[in-house]
């Protein structure tokens, strides 16, 4: 495995829980990988008021208290990684929770994968859909997305490849290849794909089929038609009824409001999956 240095991204002991099990999993794959964790604490935006004296009270207040929540999960986690089997580097950084994902982004850059928990439902899910979206798209590293509740000892021996014939899918599945290279099955899954010039010639995924399997990497294609589902799920019950324990996808994003919001298959996706994500942008 190409992969050297992993570095898993946490802010909760409990939540991230999936996480920090990946994180150990993929690094008992390598027999000398170098695994890190970035705790990371978000502190509270600037209150707004009309007197700067008062503003700025209470935000020392906020800080303070944030900061003082965050070094209790800190201890936690520090507990947890003397638990593990494999010596984890642990690193700390703090930033307003609008900047979290940057902050994340550029510790993501000294590393070849970076791991992270889904969201789930509950408090907390627009601030670690920020974080993910900050990987993704500005480190210029693959994410590894572990579902809630998480427990494998091992990830990437039954393999799924959601292939539209993209950039981005075709970035994803190269930053794939450190895990694809040990694989058992690889299958690689297209969506109401069509024939096209420009996409996925006249056989939709033979093409990347026989691309890997000049790789060394035998792959079978299956095109499923969604019947109307989302391609997400389409994609999610395909991966479940092949027994997967990974999917390879591109990550997705289209400008709107905020500077980048996730597509649709990537949002639906990182909030319902039950199965580890690969993805890349």
């Amino acid at each position: 495995m190409s992969w050297k240095d992993i570095l898993v991204i946490v802010s909760e002991a409990e939540a991230d829980e999936p996480a920090l099990a990946l994180a150990e999993a993929l690094a008992q794959q390598c027999s000398d990988c170098h695994l890190a964790a970035a705790f990371l604490t978000p502190l509270p935006d600037e209150p707004l008021a009309y007197e700067p004296t008062v503003v700025a009270g209470v935000w020392a207040e906020l800080l303070s208290r944030a900061r003082k929540e965050a070094d209790v999960e800190r201890k936690k986690v520090e507990a947890r990684l003397k638990q593990a089997e494999k010596a984890c580097e642990l690193r700390n950084a703090e930033a307003l929770s609008r900047d979290l994902g940057r902050v994340a982004a550029v510790h993501a850059r000294y590393a070849d994968v970076a791991v992270l928990t889904r969201p789930s439902e509950g408090a907390g899910v627009e601030l670690r859909e920020e974080i993910i979206e900050g990987v993704l798209f500005h480190s210029g590293r693959p994410a590894l997305i572990a579902p809630p509740g998480w427990k494998g000892k091992s990830i990437g021996k039954r393999v799924v490849v959601a292939w539209d014939a993209s950039r981005e899918a075709t970035r994803a599945l190269s930053e794939a290849q450190s895990i694809l290279e040990k694989a058992e099955q690889i299958t690689v899954v297209t969506v109401d794909a069509k024939p096209k010039m420009f996409g996925h010639g006249d056989q939709p995924g033979a093409n990347i089929a026989a691309h890997l399997s000049r790789r060394g990497l035998p792959a079978e294609v299956r095109n499923v038609d969604s019947m109307g589902r989302a391609a997400s799920l389409a994609i999610l019950e395909e991966a479940q009824a092949l027994d997967a324990d990974l999917v390879v996808m591109g990550g997705y994003a289209h400008s709107r409001l905020r500077e980048l919001v996730f597509g649709g298959a990537t949002r639906e996706l990182l909030r319902t999956a039950t199965i580890p994500l690969l993805m890349a942008h």
